[in-house]
């Protein structure tokens, strides 16, 4: 009889000599067929979800490179140039104006400094003869150091003066070696004439007060800037060396008097700088283009059209590429169309849309860089020559307030609240005083006192305030923006802002990808509770298929011992 156990069935000394165990594999191999279905399905959602964190980390990468120069002093850089770098250098910001200055320094800030007249021979030798303290003044302000040990050396009470709580934020202590002597120096931290250092008292040292000779006086910076002042003796000054309050957007670096000349200083508009901004944006934008494209690209070489990956993902293809698209190809936020009427008076935003710089999507089908962004160098560069401020705020202009109206000034707009866009305003006065008035429509708050309209929570324009400075009787403003009596106020978002912002969303946890994530890692959750749902029932399976032909090889060799148990009989009697 054959040997079979169930469970983990072995067939050890078969009856039949049948191969049930290749029969049985072949047939358990035939039942994980939906396993295998479902082991793959997984495996797609799985390489999806690793396409959207490859594709997240690239909108992050791209989000990097924006916030990088999204403000106008990052993305607008201007040259400063001094004839006389050794004497001025300069920097300047985008609030500096494209000027040429003159400068003339008369003398540079410098702080006080004290230095013994007789020194010592050593650094090691006591300047202390018995325990003493020293006082001074500096900045108004009298300190003591007290209890100072009798036979304090040199370099001891330097590391005392530089370390102490109480004087190393406001003088220094250091020696200076005349080649015979050491002699110790103080010298006040700050710059400039109000900042005079007087020592007081010594007692217990071997140098009285008197020894302390002011080798260098505090003093003010004095320069001139395009001869202002014009009196000989009269200065702008200072208590720095580093001026950035004389000139708007510049900060002059003095670095030594220009004996009674001046210093020619030009400030230039960076325009390869910004280029090289441009490009880049341009470059960012491309990298991620290509792979929402190489993600949800369709075959059609074939006779039947293959997707890619993503193909037809509503997330990847338009709550991500088309809204980057959208942004790039739509006016910005808050700008508004450029208009010149005939006398010549013009109104708008110069520049309002990146086609307007020549950055233009290349709509060649089936070119290498079809769907990619292109610069028209010779566009860019003629808006860049012409207007860069304007291109520069096309791109980088971030929150900035403005009214089209002399009868309304922007104030202020509330970070994280307030909206970019276009708003309608419209506000009646009466008997003197401000009653009422609406942004787009929308109830506003106002202050009689103040003449003050705010916009009100829940509304795109919450926390834009403004102010009436026409204050006469009447209503005021046209609910239709384009009517000639219209007060239109604008909050502007440059692109790289509106794409900052919007790969904010995209990229959180809220944003699309992670909520497709989320939703994919729960189809895989439920595809595995189904393959372990199979595994039991393949197990199963192949545990009865076994326990079945074990029997059946036990039947069959039994039948196969009575068929060779008759042969043999049969053989007997005809050879009797």
């Amino acid at each position: 009889m054959s040997d079979y156990t169930s469970g983990n069935i072995s067939f050890a000394g078969l009856g039949s000599g049948t191969d049930f165990n290749t029969m049985i594999e072949g047939l358990v191999k035939l039942e994980r067929i939906n396993i295998n279905r479902l082991e793959s399905w997984k495996t797609s959602w799985s390489s999806k979800i690793d396409k959207f964190q490859e594709l997240n980390t690239a909108l992050l990468s791209l989000q990097t490179t924006l916030k990088s120069m999204d403000t106008l002093d990052e993305f607008m850089t201007r040259s400063a140039t001094s004839s006389d770098e050794d004497s001025l250098t300069a920097t300047a910001n985008s609030q500096a104006l494209v000027s040429a200055h003159t400068i003339e320094i008369n003398q540079l800030a410098q702080n006080d400094v004290k230095v013994v007249q007789f020194g010592t021979d050593s650094l090691k030798d006591s300047i202390f003869s018995s325990t003493g303290q020293f006082s001074f003044s500096y900045k108004g302000e009298s300190i003591t150091l007290s209890n100072i040990p009798a036979g304090t050396t040199m370099e001891g009470f330097v590391s005392m003066i530089n370390a102490h709580a109480d004087t190393r934020d406001v003088i220094r202590a250091s020696t200076i070696n005349d080649g015979e002597k050491f002699h110790l120096q103080i010298y006040g931290m700050d710059l400039g004439e109000d900042n005079q250092l007087v020592i007081s008292n010594t007692s217990g040292m071997i140098y009285p007060p008197a020894s302390f000779l002011e080798t260098q006086s505090a003093q003010n910076a004095q320069i001139k800037v395009d001869g202002y002042p014009p009196g000989a003796a009269e200065w702008i000054e200072r208590d720095t060396n580093s001026i950035s309050d004389a000139i708007d957007g510049i900060t002059l670096n003095l670095k030594k008097p220009t004996n009674g000349s001046a210093i020619s200083l030009g400030i230039t508009t960076d325009s390869s700088g910004m280029k090289e901004n441009i490009e880049k944006f341009v470059e960012e934008n491309n990298k991620v283009r290509t792979m929402i494209m190489d993600l949800t690209a369709v075959d059609t070489t074939s006779d039947s059209a293959n997707g890619s990956l993503l193909t037809g993902n509503y997330g990847v293809e338009l709550l991500v590429g088309q809204r980057l698209k959208d942004i790039i190809s739509n006016k910005a936020i808050g700008f508004s169309w450029y208009t010149e009427d005939t006398a010549g008076h013009t109104s708008g935003d110069k520049y309002s849309a990146l086609s307007q710089l020549g950055i233009l999507t290349n709509a060649d089908s089936g070119g290498d860089k079809s769907g990619l962004l292109e610069i028209k160098d010779e566009d860019l560069d003629k808006a860049l020559k012409n207007d860069p401020m304007g291109v520069a705020q096309l791109f980088a202009t971030n929150y900035q307030g403005e009214s089209e109206s002399p009868e309304i000034a922007f104030l202020s707009q509330i970070s994280g609240v307030s909206k970019p866009g276009e708003y309608n305003v419209q506000y009646e006065i009466s008997g003197g005083k401000l009653i009422s008035a609406t942004i787009d429509g929308h109830e506003a708050l106002v202050d009689s006192n103040t003449w003050q309209i705010t916009g009100k929570p829940g509304n795109p324009e919450s926390g834009i305030a403004l102010r009436v400075e026409s204050r006469a009787d009447g209503v005021f403003g046209n609910s239709n923006s384009s009517a000639a009596d219209a007060i239109n106020v604008h909050l502007k978002l440059g692109k790289i802002g509106e794409m900052s912002e919007a790969l904010t969303e995209m990229t959180g946890e809220e944003g699309p990808l992670s909520i497709l994530e989320d939703n994919y890692k729960t189809i895989i959750k439920n595809i595995d509770t189904k393959i372990e749902r199979e595994e039991r029932r393949v197990d199963n399976k192949e545990r009865m298929l076994k326990d079945k032909f074990s029997r059946l090889d036990t039947l069959l060799g039994k039948y196969q011992g009575q068929q060779a148990q008759l042969a043999s009989s049969i053989n007997q009697l005809t050879q009797g």
